[in-house]
């Protein structure tokens, strides 16, 4: 009796120390204050593409450029904190974050090189994760945002902003996006597409960091860039000019490519011609990357 009751503690201390020591899935990575992100990954190839949402948003925006990329690298689509599929239980809602986001990304998968990809509030998320891991990160590229890196948003501004967009995704409709730049080929497409994003009743986490993506461009953008030590490119809409003179200022080398005619979305409203342009800058990096 007492060998039959040795040997149930026994499988039982097996069983319990096998789901305590189980790795977390694969599509999933923990960042720094403890949340769960989740990603997409396929293909294979470098160096690894991985591209991260904008507000209000989640990684699935990028399926097109996953499908299309993974063909040749390895293609990475991150949610970050509050979006999609990754949790929310968060305490500072801040882009220096969600960059850690990012990072436990490409800790997780361990990747030796990388190229960011950030569209909207992703571009500054980019900036910050190149910051922390620029011994793994090639290049950068910057999305349909910092077209004016001098500008400054003043309290009025950021208010005003902020209860426009948080109207528009607790009350979506498609003149409103369409009215806001969003979107400007396809628009009922890409209405259809982006609802189940903001479908999301909770939205925690969502009016703060919308603020604080503000504050970063007031107060952190400048020093960040002049930290950055990888070239960074831009894919703009032409919905207002990019400031290159200025940018150069702090990274000589930048690029800014621009899309005619499409709205902020770029990569839905001119998919085949972003892709191209992406793969343009990919191919920049390499050389760089290449010829030190």
């Amino acid at each position: 009796m007492r060998k039959i009751l040795y040997a149930g503690f026994a499988l039982i201390s097996v069983i319990l120390f096998g789901f305590g020591c189980q790795n977390e899935p694969d599509n999933i990575a923990i960042s720094a204050d403890g949340v769960k992100i989740s990603y997409t990954n396929q293909g294979k190839g470098e160096p690894a593409i991985i591209f991260v949402h904008g507000w209000a948003n989640n990684r699935s925006i990028w399926d097109g450029q996953v499908s299309h990329f993974s063909k040749k690298y390895q293609a990475i689509a991150v949610d970050l904190a509050g979006f999609g599929e990754s949790g929310s239980n968060r305490n500072k809602w801040t882009v220096e974050s969600f960059a850690d986001d990012v990072v436990a990304v490409i800790d997780k998968l361990n990747l030796k090189q990388v190229v960011l990809v950030g569209f909207s509030m992703g571009a500054p998320v980019v900036i910050e994760t190149a910051n922390q891991r620029p011994d793994r990160v090639t290049g950068v590229v910057l999305v349909d945002d910092l077209h004016n890196i001098e500008m400054k948003y003043p309290p009025q501004m950021i208010a005003y902003i902020d209860s426009v967009f948080m109207d528009l995704v607790t009350n979506p409709t498609l003149e409103k996006l369409v009215g806001g730049g969003f979107f400007k080929r396809n628009p009922e497409k890409s209405y259809e597409r982006v609802l189940p994003m903001l479908n999301n009743p909770a939205k925690i986490g969502w009016q703060e960091s919308l603020n604080n993506t503000f504050r970063w461009h007031n107060k952190d953008c400048l020093e960040s860039l002049k930290k950055i030590r990888v070239p960074v490119a831009a894919i703009n809409s032409d919905r207002q000019p990019t400031n290159v003179e200025a940018f150069r200022e702090y990274v000589p080398s930048f690029q800014a490519r621009i899309l005619p005619g499409s709205g902020h979305v770029v990569m839905w409203d001119a998919p085949e011609e972003f892709n191209r342009l992406l793969e343009e800058s990919i191919g920049e990096f390499l050389s760089r990357s290449n010829s030190k």
